[in-house]
Order: structure tokens, then C-alpha cells, then sequence
């Protein structure tokens, strides 16, 4: 079977059966619409002029900030080879020139307060007439894998959570806050340079990644809080300290393993923290004892920014350990 054809089928499969009724479930079988991580404060601490850059691909979000902030390359890696087709997706509909009112009426399932209010909307989630203005710049198989859902599904089907996207959503209005290119100013520049916008795509398991080539910048998003099931899988340690701390060794020697990759002054960021100064001790990543033992701040660096949670409840007297998310940074020096 073509990939297109094994593509299309595994969409298939997802939007027939939603998550809670499929056997050996994994979320990352879904898409995600959009990112789950504040890439807008993170990714103002770094400088991405004229930058080649390494990136898990998700939602696609984290590419286009990167390009809007003047990278000069992305390869975009992801396990699920349906990602490729949401960044295609969401390319087509930049040069199509809608707005940004249309784009997030047309890929926001949530709306500013709740799931509902999309009823009152005049343009629904993946909407046909929205569809048909993204249709003309999308191109071969990315053509062939939408037109082919849209042939067989009603629009609000296709789009509906827990079913091909994953229902880790949050409200358009945080959104706003957490992407750069979802600012009015943004998104019109973004719109500007689309054209010239382009990936190399690897469909591998971070696993099985092998770089062919140098980078300025690696970003592996949250994948470091799944350390556990990645390494000793199945291994009872003799403590829960060992438990936690051991995974998180094996990912760290592993991920270090790319810093021969690394230009000059490159840098890895090596995991998005969510409410780090929020600990609990079931993962290793979020116990600061294990963490420093780990990462020890002779040789790695965090950068703290204002949490998803910060954005996501503004009118709510939020835990100030939840204020700040952080991500982990790796420097090579010359």
C-alpha cells in the first residue's frame, strides 16, 4: 500500500472510532491542533535570524513561529506521519490570505470560553466554505488526504475532538497569547513570507532520528516528561528515587547525543517544563532534586516564561507555583 493510501486509512480508522472506544489507544495516533506550550514565551529568548533549525513537527505552530521569527531552515520530525498534513493544511490556508478571524474560526474547535460557543458561529470548525478557499494552494498528496475526508465526512466529523485531532485543546483567546504569529501584526507577516515556507520532514520516532546535517537550534518539546516510557520500560528499580531519576539519565545521554549535530554556539532545548515550580514526584522531570542531579546548572540553563495555565485562567486567582512554565537549554561553546 502507497503511504497516501496507509495515510488516508489510518485517518479513517481515527475519525470512525473516537479515542475512548479504541483498543491500545495512544494519543499520539491523534493531531494536534495546536500547540499545548507558551512557544511564544519560550522561543523570545533565542535568536532565530538566518537559523537552521530542528523541530518536532505536533501541531505545526512551533515551525511557523520559528519561521516568523526569521529562521532560514526547519526539518520537522514527528512519530505520527499525520502531522505533515496539518502543516500543509494550515500553509494553504496562509496563502490563501484568510484572516485571522477565519483561520481560527475554521481550526479552533474550543472558542474563547468554551466548546459550545462554536454553535453560534457563522464559520464552524473545518467548515466546507473555508475548506474551499485553502483547497486550490494545497498540493499532491495533501490535496489527495483532505479532499478525500471532505468527500467522505461531514466537516464538524473530521474536526471533532477525540477523534483525528486530540482533544488537548486550549481557548482560542489563550492561543493568542502563547503563538506569536496568531498577533494581528504577526499573522499578516506571516502571511507575507508563507509562500517561501517549507519543511523537510522526517516521519520517525525521536528514537530512530538520525541527522543528516547540522543545526543552529534543536527544540524537542515536552517529549522529556515520557523519559519513562522511553527508557526502562517495564523495570522495577530497587527505589522510587531510581525509578524517576534513571529514565531520566537515559534521555538526557541520549539527547546529548545530538550535540554533534550542533553548529558553533548551537543550542538544544531540551524539554518544555510545564508549572515548574508546581512539584510532584511521579516524574522525574518535575522533582527538582532529581532534575539538578541530572542537569547540573554548570553545564545546562533554564529560561522561565509565563505559563499556559497563567493564560488559560485570567480571571481566576491562579496557584502562583502554576505562574511559570521553563524550558531546559543545552549551550555548545566553541
Amino acid at each position: 500500500m502507497s503511504k497516501i493510501k496507509d495515510d488516508i486509512k489510518r485517518a479513517n480508522y481515527l475519525i470512525k472510532i473516537p479515542s475512548f472506544f479504541r483498543e491500545n489507544d495512544d494519543i499520539f495516533d491523534m493531531i494536534y491542533p495546536f500547540t499545548t506550550e507558551n512557544i511564544n514565551g519560550m522561543f523570545s529568548h533565542f535568536n532565530f535570524k538566518d537559523k537552521d533549525c530542528l523541530s518536532v513537527l505536533g501541531s505545526s505552530d512551533q515551525v511557523f513561529d520559528m519561521y516568523l521569527r526569521g529562521a532560514s531552515s526547519v526539518t520537522a520530525f514527528d512519530i505520527n506521519p499525520l502531522t505533515e498534513y496539518l502543516f500543509y493544511l494550515k500553509k494553504a490556508a496562509l496563502d490563501a490570505n484568510l484572516t485571522k478571524e477565519e483561520y481560527l474560526d475554521y481550526f479552533c474547535y474550543r472558542g474563547t470560553d468554551n466548546y459550545a460557543i462554536f454553535g453560534k458561529r457563522l464559520i464552524k470548525p473545518f467548515d466546507i466554505r473555508i475548506f474551499d478557499k485553502i483547497a486550490p494552494n494545497l498540493k499532491g498528496n495533501s490535496y489527495k488526504f483532505w479532499n478525500d475526508l471532505y468527500n467522505k465526512y461531514n466537516f464538524s466529523t473530521i474536526r471533532e475532538s477525540a477523534r483525528l485531532f486530540n482533544s488537548d485543546e486550549y481557548f482560542r483567546d489563550t492561543l493568542e497569547h502563547t503563538v506569536a504569529y496568531l498577533d494581528d501584526d504577526n499573522f499578516e507577516k506571516l502571511k507575507e513570507v508563507s509562500k517561501n515556507i517549507k519543511i523537510t520532514f522526517i516521519n520517525k520516532d525521536i528514537k530512530e532520528l538520525v541527522l543528516a546535517k547540522n543545526y543552529d537550534l534543536m527544540y524537542f518539546s515536552n517529549i522529556i516528561q515520557y523519559a519513562s516510557s522511553m527508557f526502562l520500560k517495564n523495570t522495577i528499580c530497587e527505589t522510587a528515587y531510581l525509578q524517576r531519576k534513571l529514565p531520566l539519565e537515559a534521555f538526557k545521554n541520549y539527547i546529548m547525543s545530538f550535540k554533534d549535530n550542533l553548529n558553533a554556539n548551537g543550542i538544544i532545548i531540551i524539554g518544555y517544563i510545564y508549572t515548574i515550580f508546581d512539584e510532584y514526584y511521579s516524574n522525574g522531570i518535575f522533582n527538582k532534586e532529581i532534575r539538578d542531579k541530572v542537569f547540573p546548572l554548570d553545564e545546562f540553563n533554564y529560561y522561565y516564561f509565563k505559563s499556559i495555565d497563567y493564560y488559560e485562567s485570567p480571571y481566576t486567582n491562579i496557584d502562583p507555583k502554576r505562574e511559570k512554565d521553563a524550558c531546559l537549554v543545552y549551550k555548545k561553546t566553541v
